[in-house]
Parts: structure tokens; sequence; C-alpha cells
């Protein structure tokens, strides 16, 4: 999504990122994510930090034949990254999730940032698949009446009780995350952060662990299980948004398809084409929450 660079000195290592400038071209939401990293580390959350330059600017503004790029310098996160595999874990990165939320509940900012609303995540997204599926124009009827029994979904659990807040926007777990021996973390990459139903910010966690498990339904619920257990001791979620983390697994993974499709950058370092879009429009075709009430129609 941008370009990082690992710098070293004779000392240390630290992580600059050049923000690419047709995917983060507004400074203030640049400044939205370094604003928020400074307040996670002052509220005890271990973080990739921003290091300000001798002037004490955080932000640095790169003159590209593209046009202006912002870039950042950051501290490196200690540790290695590490498959997601125990319950143990899954449960140390619900309480570390849980935590993130519960000390950005006290922030604020006047910086402006995308917030993760259905319009985002599902009218936008399916607009930027439309031209990607001219070809196939039943296939994209029916992923739109797909993309609409979501938004139905969601509504009918009364989106307005559901918790709403600062969410990462990336929790694989097993990325975005630096684990020391003794399981104690540092989380990075806040690049997808932004104001979002925490439901939708957990559900990446659980969509990464069904990808990676699906032949394995007793270990995908393990780890599951695992997770929200270490969540809910730290910061209680309620019944209506434990409800509303399937919806919005379907949800991520269709926001995911619209990024792969539309994003030149990224073709070739992802799966792209008919066979990527056959996976997809499997996956959402056998969506337990409401399969029946899908037409299956083959490509």
């Amino acid at each position: 999504m941008n370009d990082t660079y690992l710098v070293t000195t004779p000392e240390n290592k630290y992580v600059f990122r050049v923000y690419r400038g047709d995917w983060r071209g507004n400074e203030s939401e640049i400044a939205f994510e370094m604003e928020l990293l400074h307040h996670l580390d002052q509220n005890g959350i271990s973080v990739s930090l921003p290091i300000p330059d001798q002037q004490g600017n955080l932000i640095q503004k790169l003159q590209a034949p593209e046009g202006i790029r912002y870039a950042v310098l950051f501290t490196f996160a200690e540790g290695t990254e590490r498959g997601i595999d125990t319950e143990e874990i899954s449960e140390r990165f619900g309480q570390a999730v849980a935590g993130i939320h519960l000390k950005s509940d006290s922030f604020h900012t006047t910086s402006s940032r995308q917030e993760l609303t259905l319009d985002y995540l599902i009218h936008q997204t399916m607009e930027a698949v439309q031209p990607h599926m001219q070809h196939r124009l039943d296939d994209f009827q029916e992923l739109q009446q797909i993309a609409a029994r979501l938004e139905n979904s969601l509504r009918e659990l009364e989106l307005d009780t559901l918790d709403w807040g600062i969410c990462h926007g990336d929790l694989h777990g097993n990325t975005n995350v630096s684990y020391m021996d003794d399981l104690s973390m540092t989380h990075y990459d806040f690049d997808l952060c932004g104001y979002g139903w925490r439901a939708y910010d957990i559900a990446e966690f659980r969509l990464a662990r069904e990808v990676r498990l699906g032949h394995d339904p007793a270990q995908l619920e393990l780890l599951w299980s695992g997770f929200i257990k270490g969540y809910q001791s730290i910061r209680v979620l309620s019944e209506n948004d434990l409800h509303a983390v399937p919806v919005f697994v379907a949800i991520r993974q269709l926001w995911l398809f619209g990024l792969c499709l539309k994003d030149p950058h990224i073709h070739g370092s992802i799966d792209y084409g008919d066979d990527y879009i056959n996976d997809k429009l499997h996956f959402f075709r056998n969506l337990s929450i409401f399969q029946e009430d899908i037409s299956v129609t083959q490509s």
C-alpha cells in the first residue's frame, strides 16, 4: 500500500514509510494517525512511534514525479511476527486489542480521517468493483444482491447500538504486531485506522483465522474463543456486537476484494483476474449467515 524502508545505523534500526500520493494524499489523514499513536503511547500501549526531525516535524513532504508524497520515520518494533496457533496467544492478542480500544476511547483530534462507514465499506467498494466485472454482469448483479443483504443484516442488528470508536483497521494478529518471547507485543502499521465499529475491527482477526483454518473448524473456534475471552477480560462487548462480527467478516472480505481489484499498484503481488473473482464469489455464495437467501449462479 505504501513504500516502507528499513533504516539502519550502527546503534539502531528504524522504519521509514513513504505514503503513496494517491492513497494518503491528505496530510490531515496522516496527522490523525500520528496523534493516535502518541495518545496510545501516553496511555501505556506499546506502539511504533513517529520520530520528529530536528525542527520537530513528524511528517515530511517529498517532491516526487507524481506530486507531493508524505513520509514518516518510525521507531522499530522489536520482536518478531508469529503465527496465531494457540489459544494462549489468541487470548493475549484479544487482551491487547481490547487495550487499544479502551485507551483510544479518550482520543480527541481535529485532524480528518475516512470513517469506516457502510458507505465506505460497501457502497464505494461496489463502485470500485463494477468496472472490473463488466465482462461478468450477471455475477456483478449477484454480488450487488449479496452486498445489499449484508447491509440489511447489519441494520437489523440496530447499527446505533453497536460499539463505535477508534479502530486499528488491520488486526490480523499474525502481522502488524511484533511479539517478544514473553508474548508482550508492539503494534504498528495503523495506516487503516479510523473511527468505525469495533465489531468490524475484530472481524479481521476472525476472517484471517477463517482463511487459514477453514479446513479445521474446531481449531478456528478454539482460537476465536480465546481471542474473545481475552478481549472481554479487559473490555466487554455486547451480544449485539458479537452477533455483528460474522456480518462484518463478510463485509471486510468485500472491502478487501474491492481494494485488490481497483489498486493497480499491488497487482501482481496479489491474486487478480477471473480466478480471483471466482474465489471471492465462492466465499460470498457460501456465507452461512444467509446462505439460504442467496441464489447461486454458476459462472
